[in-house]
């Protein structure tokens, strides 16, 4: 018998790690739950202020869902969560270019809207850093909804890890 599996890890970049990153995380754990303890989920930001809490708006409407985001504090990406996350999702082509410069393993960064497969990049997620409460709740549904449309890829990613 083998031992014990190692989780599968993601990682959600986008620029000051206060409002698309977290709640992209945010939604994923959710979504995720019954995998909980096999899925290990972090965010992070290209540009971020050590420390800074969540914006007032994405605070806002991730506790409409019932998530308390209150406690996050905004980090900057570093080069040992890219080497240790399988999947890095980030909110913008930028990002990716900004993780690129770091070395990241870009066969495992991509665009959250863009994958898999191009699939909806009609759908991007905007910072709504600053703007109106319905920005804010509108970045909300497209991360919602790509989380719920990556979930099956990542799912089976995670099998196959069981399965080798």
């Amino acid at each position: 018998m083998s031992g014990p599996t190692r989780s599968f890890h993601v990682l959600f970049v986008c620029t000051g790690n206060t409002c698309r990153s977290p709640l992209a995380a945010a939604a994923f754990r959710a979504e995720f739950a019954p995998e909980g303890e096999r899925i290990t989920v972090e965010s992070a930001g290209t540009s971020a202020f050590e420390g800074q809490p969540i914006s007032q708006g994405s605070l806002e409407v991730a506790a409409s869902e019932g998530i308390d985001l209150s406690s996050h504090r905004a980090h900057r990406v570093t080069r040992a969560q890219l080497d240790q996350a399988d999947l890095v999702l980030v909110m913008e082509p930028q990002h990716r270019a900004a993780l690129q410069m770091l070395g990241a393993p870009m066969d495992r960064v991509k665009v959250l809207s863009m994958w898999p497969e191009d699939r909806e990049p009609a759908l991007p997620v905007s910072d709504p850093f600053g703007a109106s409460r319905e920005a804010y709740e509108e970045c909300w549904r497209r991360i919602r909804h790509h989380v719920r449309r990556i979930a099956p890829e990542v799912r089976r990613a995670l099998l196959e890890r069981e399965a080798s």
